[in-house]
């Protein structure tokens, strides 16, 4: 009787290989392994993400969901095809497919992959936040009103916006007047008139610079013999206000200051002057 059993599962048994059951077992627990270490893969990452930049107040609010999609996107589709490996399904030819399609778009998208990248080092670095005021390459003062996920959105001191792609914000010199403090330096020069008394145009000059409300507490007023000109003995004064943007408007208070100071003094501000020598002429012979 056990052996017309035996006879009877013989061919079943071949069926259910006990070798080849292990086998995909062990495939289907590194498959879910691997799911499982690319969520937790992706987890912290997308936690470390808002560490880092979603403190940073960069002014475009859904900048943090995109970057948080795009990394869970990224590590399904990598987690999945190694999970599908893992299985022992064959992917070559769709990676390699994958890689040439991943190589047009790139080149496809060169300009807005470029822009992109820069915006997330931007948020990362802080070099530059919201709000800053920037000198760019041109010259022009602006301030930041919003880092977005391709262009950084600045406001100019002709009260235009302007729209500047993150590519040039980074690869580009850009002097940030805000980036450890917000400390800038005013200069103006005024020349006075050789006959003054320099140790009194030099304590006028300081008073009227410690006397101004709006400069800065932090640094104090700095005043330099310049040069001797043509027609006057020349100053440099220089003082130190906490915001930049305003630094246009404050140089005109600060040489009315001056000159209503060296007015009431009564000392001399000198202009451009040419002294013309004649020759005399001989008396005509008699």
């Amino acid at each position: 009787m056990a052996d017309h059993l035996t006879q009877l599962l013989e061919p079943y048994a071949q069926l259910f290989d006990v070798k080849s059951i292990e086998a995909m077992g062990l495939r289907v627990l590194g498959a879910v392994l691997v799911l499982l270490v690319g969520y937790w893969f992706s987890r912290a990452l997308q936690r470390l993400l808002v560490r880092h930049v979603g403190k940073h107040d960069s002014g475009y609010e859904g900048a943090i969901d995109v970057y948080r999609a795009i990394i869970r996107s990224v590590t399904v589709v990598v987690a999945g095809g190694l999970a599908l490996h893992t299985l022992g399904i064959d992917l070559t030819h769709l990676f390699t497919t994958g890689g040439l399609l991943a190589i047009a778009a790139a080149f496809a998208m060169k300009t807005s992959a470029k822009n992109f990248v820069a915006g997330l080092i931007i948020r990362l670095e802080r070099e530059i936040k919201r709000g800053d005021v920037l000198s760019m390459s041109d010259g022009r003062m602006v301030r930041v009103k919003v880092i977005g996920l391709r262009a950084t959105i600045v406001r100019s001191k002709a009260e235009g916006d302007l729209i500047i792609p993150n590519s040039e914000l980074v690869q580009n010199a850009v002097s940030n007047y805000t980036y450890r403090d917000s400390l800038y330096r005013l200069e103006t020069q005024v020349g006075v008139a050789y006959e003054s008394d320099l140790k009194r145009v030099r304590a006028v000059l300081e008073q009227t610079c410690n006397n101004l409300e709006w400069k800065s507490k932090h640094t104090e007023p700095l005043i330099l013999l310049d040069a001797f000109g043509d027609s006057s003995v020349n100053y440099l004064i220089r003082v130190w206000i906490d915001d930049p943007w305003r630094a246009g408007q404050m140089r005109s208070p600060l040489n009315e200051a001056i000159w209503w100071a060296l007015k009431d003094a009564h000392i001399v501000i000198a202009f451009p002057q040419l002294d013309v020598h004649l020759p005399q002429q001989a008396p005509a012979p008699t």
